[in-house]
């Protein structure tokens, strides 16, 4: 089931990253990429963001993902949606940032100019567990191992 898992999010490139920080949420629909180790997710953003604060000052995230778009007819009982909740985990080197900036661009081209920015940050969150739910009641946890 985890790998099942993995290749939904793998297939996917959209998602909802929910952040918060004074317990205050925020929000924000992303493009994304499996990272190549199958157990992060890449984003990227500026350091002047809401979201990059949030993060730093608290780096718990959940990450929402569905296949409400490819439902036939928006049939809800056969809508997917997983949820991550993970990590931030900032990148130390900025070859690993730069790798995780061409990993994006390959699925998601420059990202509307925001790969092509030198004050771009890469957010990757570790993903820790899954909730699948398929359709509204059947639902699933996995934990992830590093």
């Amino acid at each position: 089931m985890l790998d099942e898992t993995l290749g939904f999010l793998a297939a996917h490139d959209m998602c909802v990253l929910a952040t918060a920080s004074h317990d205050v949420p925020h929000c924000s629909l992303m493009a994304y990429v499996l990272g190549r180790d199958s157990r992060s997710l890449l984003m990227a953003t500026f350091p002047d963001t809401l979201k990059w604060r949030n993060l730093t000052e608290n780096p718990a995230v959940s990450v929402l993902v569905d296949d409400r778009c490819g439902a036939a007819d928006f049939d809800r009982d056969a809508i997917t949606a997983v949820t991550v909740s993970g990590i931030f985990e900032p990148m130390a080197r900025p070859s690993d940032e730069e790798a995780a900036k061409a990993l994006l661009a390959e699925r998601h081209g420059a990202l509307g100019g925001i790969l092509e920015r030198s004050d771009s940050r890469i957010i990757r969150i570790r993903i820790r567990a899954l909730q699948v739910l398929d359709g509204p009641v059947r639902a699933t946890f996995l934990a992830v191992p590093d």
